[in-house]
């Protein structure tokens, strides 16, 4: 009996400590649900958020397409020799030389010798011409020489073919110090030397490369497109290019008008300002694909990318920040059009937005942020 008593007695005990456990556990876990609960309207109830604001505009974009393109020299020449000659020295890959400098040397004495040889000719001719022409006037001022009228054409002749022989001498000397002059080979335009076509002890004959000069200061971007994407065109339009993370404004120089027979593309050139792109660049260059038209535009910094939807937030003349959901349109550099409850001159948030909830308050920074582009 006395055994029942203590078996139930402690069997009491059990139920009242697993019921005072249950009390404590259920009162741990509303606790818990009522800190989330907080926790998720913290922000909307904490300080003001520090944000930076841009206003929202009117601009004229135009819808876009990308299309792959390279960074060529204006000028990539193979300079070739003038004259014939033996190389004696070419300038070394990776020169960077002026124009007007020698960038290769040809063996000069044959080219000396007959300079030399035909000025000898040159002086030769010109003694017999300026005798024949003084022994011609010398009859000629006589009255009464006695020289019939074929004599005196005989030696007027003799005359005139003597002074065109010197002509003719003095042409030849002029070539001569040409060639001799060509000796030199001469960078037609500033740049650097990229190859050498020739090597020290070839002989070179006229048109012989012999160095591959690239000017690598005056730049342009070559890119093919479809033929409706340049039909909106127009030389001095302001295209960007893009190359890696860095992008630059250059201007549009010519849209060639004759296409590929197989792809149907026609080539664009683009002046390139200076810049340290290297020749060879693999550039994309955005070209409109319609006419522009005026839209309101943000800064591409003011929107907040979800999974399931694209946002603005615009703070309100209460300092509060409103979500705007909205549809993304054209883009030209840091701006990108809007399409939703967004008006031009509206403060945009375009630093601070990525925690903001709706309705939260706000506080602006006191030095305006400009856009990333």
């Amino acid at each position: 009996m006395n055994r029942k008593i203590i078996f139930a007695g402690a069997a009491g005990l059990f139920l009242i400590a697993a019921a005072g456990g249950a009390f404590l556990y259920g009162g741990h876990v509303g606790a818990s649900g009522e800190e989330t609960a907080d926790a998720e309207a913290a922000p909307q109830n904490g300080p003001p958020a520090p944000v930076a604001v841009a206003k929202a505009e009117t601009r004229n974009l135009a819808p876009r397409a990308e299309t792959p393109g390279a960074v060529v020299s204006t000028r990539d020449s193979r300079v070739a020799a003038a004259t014939a000659g033996k190389i004696e020295w070419v300038a070394e890959v990776g020169a960077e030389v002026e124009q007007g400098d020698t960038i290769a040397r040809l063996e000069q004495a044959d080219a000396i010798f007959m300079r030399d040889d035909t000025a000898a000719q040159v002086r030769r001719l010109r003694a017999r011409a300026d005798y024949l022409e003084s022994f011609y006037q010398r009859f000629a001022g006589l009255e009464e020489a006695g020289e019939s009228e074929a004599s005196m054409d005989e030696m007027r002749s003799n005359r005139d073919e003597a002074i065109q022989a010197l002509r003719q001498a003095e042409v030849a000397l002029q070539r001569a110090e040409t060639n001799l002059e060509r000796t030199e080979v001469k960078a037609p335009f500033a740049g650097r030397v990229v190859s050498q076509e020739a090597q020290i002890g070839e002989y070179a004959n006229p048109g012989t490369e012999i160095v591959r000069l690239v000017d690598t200061r005056h730049l342009e971007v070559t890119a093919r497109a479809p033929a409706g994407l340049t039909r909106h065109l127009q030389p001095g339009e302001t295209i960007q290019v893009i190359n890696g993370t860095e992008a630059l404004d250059a201007t549009l120089r010519a849209v060639v008008p004759v296409g590929d027979e197989r792809s149907r593309m026609l080539e664009i050139r683009l002046e390139l300002p200076e810049t340290g792109w290297y020749i060879g660049s693999g550039v994309r260059v955005s070209l409109p694909s319609d006419r522009a038209r005026r839209v309101t535009a943000v800064p591409r910094d003011a929107l907040v990318l979800r999974a399931d939807r694209i946002s603005v937030y615009v703070i309100g003349a209460d300092s509060t920040a409103k979500r705007v959901d909205v549809e993304l349109g054209a883009a030209d550099g840091g701006f990108i059009e809007v399409i939703g409850e967004i008006a031009p001159g509206d403060d945009v948030v375009i630093r601070g937005g990525e925690r903001l909830r709706d309705g939260q308050a706000v506080i602006l920074a006191k030095t305006p942020v400009e856009p990333s582009a």
